[in-house]
């Protein structure tokens, strides 16, 4: 059987509110037996005589009439999906990963204003670690990532964004870094798959410390109330540390803890308009 075709609705639609297939031809813009060669698919099509024929007159059956309450919505959808895209209303779904700390700071002082000036674009917003951000770019289940940079990859393109800092938290008690016993202190980080967590890991590498173990606690305020209680220290963004100074906590910076800059990463072949568009807000003025 033949699928069904709009063009023929269309044609369908047309004799109904017309009353003929001449009158509809001549709204049509085309000849007569173009209409009648459509509505005979249509028929044969739904298996179902829309119209009888008498003495060169269309009367439509009940089932016709029927079939056009049906039919006439979705001609109409089908007509306004045509100008559903207009120059100056940017339209789609945007899906974006980020890592917390974009979620935390940077994109709430950024999407307010991109969802006021474009209205008609929806986004899909989600939480994920870096390493997996960049597995969902490649497989496309995600339009563009925010997570630590620059990515090197033949298949993403990548730009700054805001550039976080890296601080070590430690029990009040701990008043320098060479005070920190290693040996017999915890490191409490996030999973492997945290970029933090690694560039930690290197620092701690590089400076030859060895922790008594490193714990995996995927959750910034247990964490805090861990190395409050003195059981660990742990490694985290600015913009992770509690808003006020927070009694048991001391807040270390080492001068060899390097940066932590955040990038927006996308396909290269995703890089549409609209996507682009949004690229640029995001970069509009770097934090």
């Amino acid at each position: 059987m033949d699928s069904l075709r709009l063009a023929q609705l269309r044609f369908f639609c047309a004799v109904m509110e017309e009353g003929s297939v001449v009158a509809a031809s001549r709204r049509l813009n085309c000849v007569a037996s173009n209409v009648t060669a459509r509505l005979r698919e249509l028929e044969l099509i739904v298996q179902q005589p829309l119209f009888l024929r008498e003495k060169g007159r269309l009367i439509e059956t009940p089932a016709g009439r029927a079939f056009y309450d049906q039919a006439r919505e979705v001609v109409h959808k089908a007509s306004a999906l045509e100008h559903f895209f207009q120059p100056d209303v940017p339209r789609g779904v945007i899906r974006l990963g980020a890592l917390d700390v974009a979620l935390q700071h940077f994109l709430p002082q950024r999407l307010p204003a991109f969802m006021h000036d474009c209205p008609d674009v929806v986004l899909h917003v989600l939480k994920r670690a870096s390493y997996t951000l960049e597995h969902m770019l490649v497989e496309r289940e995600i339009d563009l990532a925010l997570t630590d940079g620059p990515i090197e990859h033949p298949l993403l393109e990548s730009r700054l964004v805001f550039t976080e800092h890296l601080r070590l938290v430690v029990p009040d008690y701990v008043q320098t870094l060479q005070a920190i016993d290693w040996a017999r202190t915890d490191v409490l980080v996030f999973n492997t798959d945290c970029y933090y967590r690694s560039v930690f890991e290197s620092w701690m590498q590089n400076n030859g410390v060895a922790p008594r173990r490193i714990q995996t606690i995927e959750s910034y305020p247990v964490i805090f109330a861990c190395v409050r209680a003195g059981l660990g220290v742990c490694c985290c963004p600015d913009v992770m540390l509690p808003q006020n100074p927070a009694p048991g906590l001391q807040v270390m910076t080492p001068p060899d803890l390097p940066v932590a800059p955040v990038y927006s990463v996308w396909r290269r072949a995703g890089a549409d308009p609209l996507l682009m568009r949004f690229v640029e807000h995001l970069g509009a003025s770097g934090l």
